[in-house]
């Protein structure tokens, strides 16, 4: 799905925002986004971690409420988290994209399986800042779409 970049477009009447097709953009913008699912899935805390060291000051808020805020406390949230055993993360699905030149907004949706009875479907939109030439994740909200009532 490609994404819709924002431009103004000046003219003798005033401006306007124009919208048009951007893969690139988009490609780009999901790269850091793909980087951290991927550390994720291989419980890899050495590369979230290093994923993070480049990334702004960020912001997780999960889907039952807690938010985590900060390089180093997210590093030590999924620390913890890669110690429970059990867990699969499946490949993540981009639903929705937005770029600009400097604002990104992605959503993915995603499914945690823990078991045939624990799976989680989850939506997680993503807000990214672009600094220089590189996109940076500021903030990812989770919101549960489907998963047990318990």
């Amino acid at each position: 799905m490609p994404a819709l970049q924002a431009a103004y477009i000046e003219s003798p009447v005033g401006s306007r925002l124009a919208e048009s097709s951007s893969a690139e953009a988009a490609a780009a913008a999901t790269h850091p986004v793909s980087a951290m699912f991927d550390a994720t899935r291989a419980r890899n805390v050495d590369a979230l971690a290093g994923f993070l060291s480049s990334s702004v000051e960020p912001e997780i808020v999960y889907y039952w409420g807690e938010t985590v805020k900060g390089r180093d406390n997210i590093v030590q949230w999924h620390r913890e988290w890669f110690a429970e055993q059990g867990w699969v993360l499946a490949k993540e699905k981009l639903e929705r994209s937005f770029t600009d030149r400097k604002l990104a907004a992605l959503s993915y949706s995603i499914e945690y399986i823990k078991s045939a009875e624990r799976k989680f479907r989850i939506l997680i939109d993503c807000t990214l800042v672009k600094e220089g030439n590189a996109w940076k994740i500021a903030r990812m909200q989770q919101t549960l779409l489907e998963g047990p009532q318990s």
